[in-house]
């Protein structure tokens, strides 16, 4: 009987719902950074290799940006916009990127999907943007725990992904270029996000 009553248990486990986006989301992707409140426009890029079927990509980037301010920007982003980066009028301030995301429901280190990373600069970080368009910080994955990316369904006829992530990134220590790394907080942690984003096709020649 108690054997029964375990299985039951772990079979309710697995039946349970998976938190996804709200159906009336006004951003494709919405978290927690640190103690504030995070929304952005994501991007799940699925490639196709030379000579490859489109439908043969098995990953896809994860790439937001937002235009939320922080502090440090000086005078602000110009011109100033507070809209998510939803329409094409944004001045980016911030980026999330994550690379590698295998194209299936499954639970994904992160660590291990920048293992899998053929390009030397290509790996899971949050960055935080200047008006000119450069980087004035910078956080990248370092083994921090947690780190995981869920990718919780995949409409193969809509062409949707959905998921949620736990990321603790780490300041970048290595470039002296950053202006504002020694004047933010040593790591930036995304807590309770979720996506739900149509994929888009990226043909490399």
């Amino acid at each position: 009987m108690k054997a029964l009553s375990i299985i039951l248990f772990v079979i309710c486990l697995g039946c349970t719902k998976q938190p996804s986006l709200p159906a009336n989301s006004k951003f494709n992707v919405i978290s927690v950074l640190n103690d504030s409140v995070w929304f952005g426009t994501g991007k799940a890029l699925r490639i196709k290799e030379p000579g490859g079927e489109i439908e043969s990509g098995q990953k896809f980037n994860l790439i937001v940006f937002t235009d939320i301010d922080y502090p440090g920007m000086g005078g602000g982003p110009k011109p100033n916009t507070n809209n998510g980066c939803i329409d094409p009028e944004c001045t980016r301030t911030q980026s999330l990127v994550i690379y590698n995301v295998p194209l299936k429901k499954g639970h994904f280190k992160v660590a291990k999907l920048n293992k899998r990373s053929q390009q030397k600069n290509e790996y899971a970080s949050m960055s935080y943007i200047g008006n000119t368009g450069g980087l004035v910080n910078r956080y990248v994955y370092k083994g921090l725990k947690p780190g995981w990316i869920k990718v919780t369904k995949f409409d193969k006829d809509l062409g949707i992904v959905e998921g949620r992530l736990d990321i603790s990134f780490s300041q970048d220590t290595e470039s002296d270029l950053l202006v504002l790394r020694n004047r933010m907080p040593a790591t930036a942690r995304f807590t309770d996000a979720l996506f739900r984003i149509k994929i888009t096709d990226v043909l490399l020649k």
